[in-house]
């Protein structure tokens, strides 16, 4: 990145300058300053308007205006680093839940939201439009449901949306899934509740709740956003009121609810609240002769852009008045949206030049920053993403991040700190001597981490024993997925347990509607007390393409043999001749890493029974086991296993009796175990013996069309011969499938009564 340098004295300050030295952002007072183009329109910037990091990462996002179309994202991963890269994004849905977006909001549980300023896509007179709500995961966002408008099918990846703010300028967080929004068409600012998203690509809005702020007027200028954020300590919102030529800041905790709103024919939705809010305490920061545009706030200071001059406003919120301190001059006509980054340096976006630029001042004297984690490996979202790997396969994890001093002093000490999931906090005291800008890799102590995702948080604290003076550079966050322990070999899993994900395995899925479960009522072959269930029918959307993932522990293989097979139970009946719903098994025997495919099959080839328009629950008889070699894998000590569905929104997929052993065939089995089943034919008494090697653990008959007639459990006890009643049974032939500790044999009897 190429570097321009401007110098800016104190000559350009008409202001005091209270708490210099205490506050970062002070220093772009009296420092001078260099400006560092960051991205450019060869990274896909078209008509920036705003831009946003998401929270504690060097991930930053920015949003293109667009066109019909809808807008678009450019996503800069390590953004201003040298290992910079970047990805250019359009959901297939932005000419709807993105159309124009001047504005874009990161929450602190790993979504967004943006807002668009057009008055409605439906044309018209229609009033239907407001702000659209958005997943953080790379994963998810403009990945899944990407379908061109097809008809029944997912609305691209939005989470959610809300529709009574057309022209919207303006979007800030507040807490949990609650934005407030500068109302370009009504003239004033709502507060927004999504309460609970519909899942990606869906359309139930009805949870939503809205406030509307009805003295808080403010006034659109057409193209020029008015950008806002919230003090989240002190519950100010600072709203850009661009049209009326001035910043505002409302107590966002003041007013009162005085009315119960109803929705304009225009803009008809169903919502679980509208309500009119009066009384609010505002307060006018500053009033300008050019537009302010741009809007962010840290510790104190408030950042204001104005796009036809290019100065930027800081001013010191911490008195009962906000105060200007002082004007940076960039000279960079165009500027829009502004950023605090998480290295508590100041980003801003220039339209006009299709640009992203990073001000940067003098060091600070004392500042020990965590540039990033780099293990365990993470993925920069909360700890529900969508994605099989980032997995980390021990039962501790010895966290390793890169420490840098930005302080202008040699940096001979800091304690370095990260909690996992919120628990205890380890603290490890480095020592040393590591001069300005240099970059050191920490191994940090190790902490017992459980099976599942985890949130690992690390940050610096006492630097050389004293005070930081930029905070915002001193965190970093993301999550994995901790695998373990390892498991013995053989290995069974019959999901008689209630939980789902069974102990030790792992989920990834992300659609509320269709997911993989545990069902108790149904199991394999009419046997057990539970079996696997992935949910292809369910919803309102045509989810085709949808993948999820079943993740087995760590098996240990090295007792595993070349006879060693993978052996379940599967039930799957097609909704119909053009539904084709699929079942992979994949191994990987380096922490998923990579992973090889063993099994798949679709269709008419994975098919149990026929098919089906109301959702599959299958007989006794509608289950088939299949058996794939694992020979390849035998001796290896570290092997997982991971189950993938496909959907095609066609019916249930079953699983039960997952088995991965040294098998031994029927013949082995009957060697072994010698059943008998006499008399056959019988007039309705039969009995069942095991006459060696181990003892009966359940008895299933069922007739010769797969209705099962009886089922006989010794639980955690054996039976070396047991006696079945037939004699309320009609003649005919029955099928019997006696389950030892050594395999199921399967018997046939024949009932023939006088």
């Amino acid at each position: 990145m190429k570097k321009i340098t401007y110098f800016l004295y104190s000559s350009a300050i008409c202001f005091s300058l209270p708490s210099i030295g205490q506050n970062f952002i002070d220093k772009y007072i009296s420092d001078p300053l260099i400006y560092t183009p960051i991205a450019t329109s060869t990274n896909s910037l078209n008509q920036p308007k705003d831009l946003d990091f998401k929270p504690n990462t060097n991930e930053l996002w920015v949003v293109n205006y667009g066109t019909t179309t809808g807008g678009t994202s450019v996503i800069l991963y390590n953004a201003g680093q040298a290992t910079q890269t970047f990805e250019y994004r359009k959901d297939s849905h932005t000419s709807h839940f993105m159309r124009f977006p001047p504005a874009i909001a990161f929450s602190d549980i790993g979504e967004w939201a943006c807002v668009s300023e057009i008055q409605s896509t439906a044309g018209g007179t229609s009033t239907f439009m407001g702000p659209g709500l958005w997943t953080a995961d790379t994963n998810i966002y403009a990945r899944t449901g990407q379908n061109g408008w097809a008809l029944g099918y997912p609305l691209g990846s939005h989470l959610d949306m809300l529709h009574q703010s057309p022209n919207a300028m303006g979007i800030a967080h507040d807490s949990a899934k609650i934005y407030w929004v500068f109302d370009g068409w009504n003239g004033n600012i709502c507060k927004y509740d999504f309460v609970s998203d519909h899942s990606p690509g869906y359309d139930n809005h009805s949870a939503g709740k809205i406030w509307r702020y009805t003295g808080v007027n403010v006034l659109r200028t057409p193209g020029i956003p008015s950008h806002m954020v919230m003090d989240k300590v002190s519950k100010w919102l600072y709203i850009v009121d661009g049209g009326n030529k001035r910043v505002i800041r409302i107590a966002s905790k003041t007013g009162a609810v005085t009315a119960t709103l109803s929705v304009p024919g225009t803009a008809s939705e169903p919502l679980a609240g509208y309500f009119g809010v009066t009384g609010v305490t505002q307060q006018t920061i500053d009033t300008y002769t050019s537009q302010p545009c741009g809007i962010d706030y840290s510790n104190n200071r408030l950042i204001v852009s104005d796009y036809t001059t290019g100065a930027i406003r800081i001013y010191d919120t911490s008195i009962p008045t906000p105060t200007l301190m002082g004007t940076i001059a960039t000279g960079s006509t165009g500027i829009m949206g502004v950023k605090i980054g998480t290295d508590g340096k100041i980003w801003f976006v220039n339209n006009l030049q299709n640009k992203v630029y990073r001000i940067d001042p003098l060091p600070a004297t004392v500042d020990a920053s965590i540039l990033e984690i780099t293990s365990p490996a993470i993925e920069n979202s909360e700890p529900k993403f969508y994605s099989p790997k980032f997995n980390q396969c021990v039962g501790s994890v010895s966290p390793i991040v890169s420490l840098q001093n930005k302080g202008s002093v040699l940096l001979t000490s800091v304690d370095i700190k990260y909690t996992i999931d919120g628990g205890p906090v380890t603290t490890f005291a480095w020592t040393g001597s590591l001069a300005t800008g240099v970059i050191i890799s920490v191994s940090l102590p190790n902490s017992v981490v459980t099976n599942g995702t985890h949130k690992i948080i690390a940050y610096t604290a006492n630097p050389n024993g004293t005070t930081d003076l930029n905070l915002l550079n001193d965190k970093k966050e993301g999550s994995f997925r901790s695998i373990n322990p390892i498991m013995p070999y053989p290995f069974t899993e019959n999901f008689t347990a209630a939980v789902f994900p069974p102990a030790g395995w792992s989920y990834v899925g992300y659609n509320k509607y269709c997911f993989m479960s545990r069902i108790a009522s149904v199991g394999g072959f009419g046997a057990g007390l539970g079996c696997f269930k992935m949910d292809n029918f369910s919803g309102t959307m045509n989810i085709t393409g949808q993948k999820d993932y079943l993740i087995t522990p760590r098996i240990n293989f090295s007792s595993a043999t070349g006879a060693s097979s993978l052996k379940f139970d599967v039930a799957y009946a097609m909704y119909d001749p053009t539904t084709s719903d699929g079942l992979e098994v994949r191994v990987s025997t380096n922490c998923g890493a990579t992973w090889t495919s063993i099994y798949n099959k679709a269709g008419t080839f994975l098919a149990t029974a026929p098919d089906i328009t109301t959702a599959f629950v299958p007989t006794a008889a509608q289950w088939k086991t299949e058996t794939t070699s694992m020979s390849a894998y035998a001796g290896m000590p570290d092997v997982m296993l991971m189950f993938v569905t496909t959907s095609n929104w066609g019916n249930h997929i079953y699983m039960d009796n997952i088995n991965l052993s040294n098998p031994l065939g029927i013949k082995e089995i009957e060697n072994i175990i010698n059943i008998e089943v006499y008399p056959n034919p019988s007039d309705g008494e039969v009995l069942v013996n095991a006459n060696s090697g181990g003892g009966i653990k359940e008895i299933l008959v069922s007739n010769i069309i797969g209705q099962q007639i009886m089922n006989v459990d010794f639980k955690n006890s054996t039976e070396t011969n047991w006696k079945l009643n037939f004699s309320s049974c009609v003649n005919g032939t029955y099928i019997i499938k006696v389950r030892t500790e050594s395999g199921v044999i399967t018997k046939k009897i024949i009932i023939q009564k006088d």
